[in-house]
């Protein structure tokens, strides 16, 4: 980046774009493109033309839209076929997903960000959307699973750079707050996603560490409609489960 924060590589600037579409179904027009990524209206049709042209997105002719294409799908399913991580994940994931029938997620912290590896819908969740990468760390059950564990200093600093947003009225969005509820984290080994991200919506995330730095490396949630289970049915029903399939896979993950 630049002295004033925005990306100024080429492929970076194309990434980023790629990485915005991911998070958000709805689309972005270009103007919210270049807010966004950080580059001018110009800046943004080019790219955007572009990767449209190799098929990366596509440009709703009616709304002026942009989505990822169907290039960016064919990719990620490949990454999901031939990715060793995703292989070492899948059985032991879609064994809980079968035995407990809830939606399972599982994602690598990396730069200030959860990115999602692999995941098993439910019935009860298919109506809501769900994230594939997510820098909103603070309500997600996964984003708080992974920041309660690192080092103090790192994540006083980590929150002090994250945006705060409010997803719902139940979203933490004052810092010291959201030390506070991850110190709870810490202390109990899950986490806690009560409508913060959605209403309706509920999870709880353990973390996933490596076992030769012993560092967390990412997380994964739980996650069940409030139709199907209040909070404290929840968490009482599968928080165990959670924790000893979050070992397992720290095993495999860190291989």
């Amino acid at each position: 980046m630049d002295k004033k924060g925005k990306i100024s590589d080429p492929l970076a600037r194309g990434l980023a774009i790629l990485e915005l579409l991911g998070v958000e179904d709805t689309g972005y027009t270009l103007k919210e493109i270049a807010a966004r990524v950080g580059m001018s209206k110009t800046s943004a049709h080019r790219y955007g033309s572009m990767l449209c042209d190799q098929g990366y997105l596509a440009r709703d002719p009616r709304s002026g839209l942009y989505r990822l294409g169907v290039r960016t799908l064919s990719l990620a399913l490949a990454i999901i076929e031939h990715n060793d991580l995703v292989r070492l994940v899948q059985p032991l994931v879609d064994e809980a997903a079968a035995r407990h029938g809830v939606h399972i997620d599982v994602g690598i912290l990396a730069n200030d960000a959860i990115y999602l590896i692999y995941r098993r819908d439910s019935p009860d969740t298919r109506a809501y959307r769900s994230f594939s990468y997510s820098s909103a760390l603070h309500y997600l059950a996964a984003g708080k699973a992974a920041m309660a564990f690192l080092e103090p200093e790192a994540l006083r600093e980590l929150v002090g750079r994250l945006d705060l947003v409010a997803q719902t009225a139940r979203t933490i969005t004052d810092p010291e707050a959201l030390l506070a509820d991850l110190e709870q984290v810490r202390r109990q080994g899950f986490s806690r996603n009560n409508e913060e991200s959605l209403p309706g919506l509920i999870a709880i995330g353990a973390p996933l560490f490596s076992l030769r730095t012993n560092a967390v490396i990412g997380a994964i949630s739980f996650d069940s409609a409030t139709a199907t289970y209040s909070m404290q049915e929840f968490e009482d029903r599968f928080a165990g489960y959670l924790v000893e399939l979050a070992k397992k896979l720290s095993a495999v993950v860190s291989l």
